[in-house]
């Protein structure tokens, strides 16, 4: 199976997408050979565009914003579908910074829709919650400890992009106490606002 791993995050290389799409390919590259296509503007260049269309399979990471997809991946989209992209399996890992990994399903319908629209196929999305926490947590091992139910639907994914079959969309949070990830994220803020020159007062403002 030809599979272009799609990096359609802002950050780019920095991004928990890459960590994600990294992990696919090492639990996938038995069966696979992987071209990385990065997707952080608004529209995909002629090699990138080559690259896409032979692979077999695609597979998009991003994070969400406003429980939707990145803005600029919209035109990326639109890009593929005018020039007539199609008949491609489409995979998806979605993370967003919230606990809960539902705030994934409007992103995840989107890909559901477009795939219909595009004429390729949809075979399904890793729907994570609790990126914020992975990004600090590259060294932890995928089968042990906070990592492991990702890993575990990582793995799975990847058991299906190898053999080109479909997935019901999983939904799954990072292995730590909601309240735990909570205070986590506070103090990242407050970390973060202090950094910037800004005050804790400052982050509550409207």
């Amino acid at each position: 199976m030809k599979v272009a791993l799609i990096n359609a995050s802002p950050r780019g290389k920095s991004s928990t997408s890459r960590f994600l799409l990294e992990q696919i390919k090492s639990c996938a590259r038995d069966g696979c050979t992987f071209s990385e296509v990065g997707a952080n503007r608004e529209s995909f260049a002629d090699d990138q565009l080559q690259v896409l269309r032979e692979a077999e399979a695609w597979v998009f990471a991003n994070p969400i914003y406003i429980d939707s997809l990145p803005g600029h991946l919209i035109p990326l989209l639109m890009q593929l579908e005018a020039g007539q992209f199609a008949g491609h399996k489409v995979y998806a890992l979605v993370n967003c910074g919230f606990f809960e990994s539902g705030h994934n399903r409007t992103a995840i319908r989107i890909y559901e829709n477009w795939c219909k629209k595009s004429g390729n196929e949809w075979c399904g999305a890793a729907a994570i919650g609790g990126g914020g926490a992975i990004e600090h947590m590259h060294s932890v091992p995928l089968d042990k400890g906070p990592l492991s139910p990702v890993g575990k639907v990582l793995k799975q994914t990847a058991d299906c992009i190898k053999s080109g079959s479909r997935m019901q969309n999983a939904f799954v949070s990072v292995g730590i106490p909601r309240f735990l990830y909570i205070i986590c994220a506070n103090y990242a803020w407050k970390k973060s606002a202090k950094h910037n020159g800004l005050k804790v007062k400052d982050l509550y403002r409207k």
